[in-house]
């Protein structure tokens, strides 16, 4: 036996009955209809505009630090040089040490890794600024006292 799609959806005395949403809005009715949108609208954008965000989407790169749950994402285009990258990884991770991360300064307590675009890990620093943004995939601060394994992303204490 079949119902009527109106008996279904129409109201018949309780909370878990369907209603006909129309039935409730009845001036609704009308502009429910899909055929009076027009159908020549077109989206304007800017195509240069569009290239350029296109072009920057992978120059953002994740950062993540051993022993934080939470990474974060930079936009690598907006340093100049490495100083300028550590000053500002200092500034996200700096407090989970109470003297600080120190990116490349003698006596740090960390260092940082990157992977490159063959997914290899490598110290950063070890190629020039412009070859590295080329490169970088992602980054990761370690603890020197770890041991970071290059070919996988596992860490082994050194005891």
């Amino acid at each position: 036996m079949r119902t009527d799609d109106k008996d279904l959806c129409s109201v018949k005395g309780g909370y878990d009955e369907l209603i006909d949403w129309q039935h409730l809005h009845p001036q609704l009715r009308d502009n429910s209809r899909t055929d009076q949108y027009p159908t020549n609208f077109v989206e304007s954008y800017d195509e240069e505009a569009e290239g350029i965000q296109s072009k920057e989407s992978w120059a953002y790169v994740k950062v993540n630090m051993d022993r934080v749950i939470v990474g974060r994402k930079i936009c690598i285009l907006e340093h100049s040089d490495y100083s300028s990258l550590a000053i500002q990884l200092e500034d996200m991770f700096g407090k989970q040490s109470i003297s600080g991360l120190r990116l490349f300064q003698d006596g740090s307590e960390f260092s940082l890794f990157y992977k490159g675009r063959d997914d290899q890990w490598r110290t950063v620093g070890d190629v020039p600024w412009n070859q590295f943004t080329d490169r970088v995939k992602r980054l990761r601060i370690v603890r020197k006292d770890e041991v970071f394994i290059s070919s996988s992303s596992t860490l082994l204490s050194s005891i």
